[in-house]
């Protein structure tokens, strides 16, 4: 029976398992002391508090995920119509997505005219192979735009510098409606109309959701199913330091040989690989020739989670509501966004509390991410503060740091991605089979994509 090893217990590992049809062990190596990866909520003393991503927005395989899970009917929907915030000149200011922004308060009346040149700006050179997502939305929507507008959008997902990170691996749908239609919001349009006619009422709608009980419900319920299987083991405080392989000669087909930290040894016919881009580099090297090099220089951005818990004032105005806030850099906080968990979610804090996530660090403030946990408790209550400043000081408060928890995606990292399916398609004709890998770095970030990515990897396996 064929042996497949997954490096890595995050929600595309287990996805992968989950998914992989065939007969034969499936044994996960995580290398801390649980599973899930950036899932991890705590529940304590009526607190559903998510140290990681705090919602899931779906794909179609994170949908048949939850159906196929029986968890569907545990899913609670965020209320789309649930207003967001960007601060501007101090105050967070209301926004909601798409042509109504025209008429937010976050850009003034001159952004909001040049918002609207858009599609009559010039198409990019054909010389410009990638360029930075701030200059990118400078060029097609003007510098406030890119300082209100995609600032705070790559604080919120990458915790990142939007004069670094490439546009065109961070955000490759941006890209790619300006090269198909010379503008982004003709692109994007496009896109739209050929998706709908027919085919419209059967499209899939993406939701915002978590659960009642949290986002690690769904490692739960995959680690409950996935114990049922006869060939399954999830091996934990397994960090891989070596992979031996591939072997063609090796009988009866083990091809691979893992070696953990602490002197174990798994060997595989096939391996699937979820870690970050240098780790991938450093077990791989050996067979990633053409790309090794450049996948151990994708630094991660370093995130500090910070949750807080007030008494609840007695005016609702003056508690938070809505998703919450994203800070641009501009406006001088240390905050990346503060969340709203328990205005957007019932059940989230005990009767009488609200509650605030704080992000800190990111690849603008590395340094802070590590500061002592005095100073961080500071910074994000001074900060909640100033938006509500009749909450009173925290109650409870609770730290949680992610040393490297989001990969950045460097310019020309496009380039990188494709010597490594080089690298890759070369493996695969002297060893089919043999080795799959996925990560952020390469195939998104979101939870839905990573699901998304878990199946695919499944499925072939």
């Amino acid at each position: 029976m064929t042996r497949v090893v997954v490096l890595g217990a995050g929600i595309a590992g287990l996805t992968a398992a989950f998914r992989r049809a065939s007969t034969g062990e499936t044994i996960v190596l995580e290398a801390g002391p649980r599973a899930g990866g950036s899932i991890r909520t705590i529940r304590e003393d009526g607190f559903t508090l998510e140290c990681g991503p705090n919602t899931l927005r779906t794909t179609e395989a994170a949908e048949r995920l939850l159906a196929d899970l029986g968890i569907e009917r545990e899913a609670v929907a965020a209320d789309s119509k649930a207003p967001r915030w960007i601060v501007r000149g101090g105050s967070p200011r209301a926004v909601v997505p798409g042509p109504a922004a025209l008429f937010n308060k976050v850009f003034s009346t001159k952004g909001k005219l040049r918002l609207l040149k858009e599609p009559f700006v010039a198409p990019r050179p054909a010389s410009l192979e990638d360029e930075s997502v701030h200059s990118f939305f400078a060029r097609r929507f003007g510098e406030e735009a890119a300082l209100y507008g995609a600032g705070p959008m790559v604080s919120g997902v990458y915790a990142g510098d939007p004069r670094a990170l490439s546009i065109r691996s961070a955000f490759p749908r941006l890209w790619e409606a300006e090269g198909a239609a010379g503008s982004v919001v003709r692109g994007l349009l496009r896109r739209k109309e050929k998706k709908g006619g027919a085919a419209a009422s059967a499209r899939h709608r993406a939701r915002t959701l978590t659960f009642d009980t949290g986002l690690f419900t769904l490692i739960e319920a995959l680690l409950s199913r996935l114990s049922e299987r006869p060939g399954f083991r999830l091996e934990t405080n397994a960090a891989v330091v070596a992979v031996e392989g591939p072997r063609a000669d090796s009988a009866p087909g083990r091809r691979w040989t893992v070696r953990t930290a602490d002197g174990r040894a798994f060997d595989a016919d096939v391996l699937v690989s979820t870690l970050s881009a240098p780790a991938t580099a450093r077990l791989f090297g050996n067979v990633l020739p053409r790309s090794a090099a450049a996948l151990a220089a994708v630094p991660s951005s370093p995130v500090t989670v910070v949750l807080q818990a007030y008494r609840a004032p007695a005016s609702p105005a003056d508690a938070p509501r809505g998703f919450g806030g994203l800070i641009p850099q501009v406006e001088g906080f240390r905050s990346l966004g503060i969340l709203y968990p328990a205005s957007l979610f019932t059940g989230r804090a005990p009767e009488g509390f609200v509650l605030t996530t704080s992000f800190l660090g990111g690849a603008l403030d590395r340094a802070f991410a590590g500061a002592p946990d005095a100073d961080l408790l500071a910074v994000a209550g001074s900060e909640v503060a100033r938006f509500f400043p009749r909450l009173g000081p925290p109650l409870r408060s609770w730290i949680v740091r992610w040393p490297e928890a989001i990969p950045q995606m460097p310019l020309g990292h496009h380039r990188s991605l494709a010597a490594l399916d080089a690298d890759l398609a070369a493996l695969e004709a002297v060893a089919p089979g043999a080795l799959h890998v996925t990560g952020g770095f390469r195939d998104g970030i979101a939870l839905g994509e990573r699901i998304a990515c878990g199946e695919a990897v499944g499925k072939a396996l």
